[in-house]
């Protein structure tokens, strides 16, 4: 039996090894130091700490820069997150400039750690790489992640795909200042799809899950309302 396990065990091995593809480290030191190059420009700075940022702060923070060479130096930049901006411009001759950092904590709650590289307009390796750092502070206002209303709830999207006895969720929050039971609205609804909240009932702000089933078969132009005072375009979920 010993002889049957061993080579499968090797083969079982050597299989996985095969498939494992190994980063080399100089790779790796690459991507997190990106090799830079001399030029007329000098980045002052190569390191900024937000520190601690409200998710709906927009903040800014500036770099020296400057020439040390004979001639004005056009410079150029690119950033690792859409969060942050960075901008690019001229540096005059034996003068400094400033490079504006702007980040945006919306949507990204928590730690972050970015970069920006800066390179002379001719050049297509970075002269200067800065490192940005900070943590964003979660907001307690979480609307801004439903952008759809329906009646009271704001939603994460505004209605579903479906198919024949089904389910599907939409992430929503409560957006009125009084507890809210969604029930469908039976005149200008399809019949065959139900509605309800996960919980139940959601009080004043508070997230749950709307949930939307299909208890018959799928036809085409299927409509679907929630009770409310509002009018029907406002009370719709779009059913696809």
């Amino acid at each position: 039996m010993r002889r049957l396990v061993t080579p499968l065990l090797c083969f079982v091995y050597v299989t996985a090894t095969a498939q494992l593809k190994l980063v080399p480290k100089s790779v790796l030191d690459s991507i997190a130091n990106p090799r830079t190059v001399q030029s007329e420009i000098v980045v002052e700075e190569h390191s900024v700490d937000f520190g601690r940022i409200a998710e709906c702060d927009r903040v800014e923070r500036r770099v020296a820069i400057r020439s040390i060479g004979s001639k004005s130096v056009a410079y150029r930049t690119t950033t690792s997150c859409r969060c942050l901006t960075a901008s690019s411009g001229v540096v005059r001759e034996d003068k400094g400039a400033e490079i504006v950092l702007n980040f945006s904590g919306k949507g990204f709650p928590g730690p972050f750690s970015h970069r920006v590289l800066v390179y002379a307009a001719d050049q297509t390796v970075p002269t200067a790489v800065i490192s940005v750092k900070g943590y964003v502070v979660a907001s307690s206002d979480r609307s801004g992640d439903y952008p759809y209303t329906c009646g009271a709830l704001l939603l994460r999207q505004p209605g579903v795909k479906i198919s024949s006895n089904s389910t599907e969720r939409i992430a929503c929050l409560n957006s009125s200042n009084r507890a809210v039971r969604v029930v469908k609205d039976t005149l200008l609804s399809s019949e065959g799809l139900e509605i309800y909240t996960e919980p139940r009932v959601l009080q004043p702000a508070e997230q749950g899950d709307l949930v939307i089933s299909l208890r018959a078969e799928k036809r085409e132009d299927m409509k679907l309302y929630i009770q409310g005072p509002f009018a029907p375009s406002k009370r719709e979920i779009k059913i696809e």
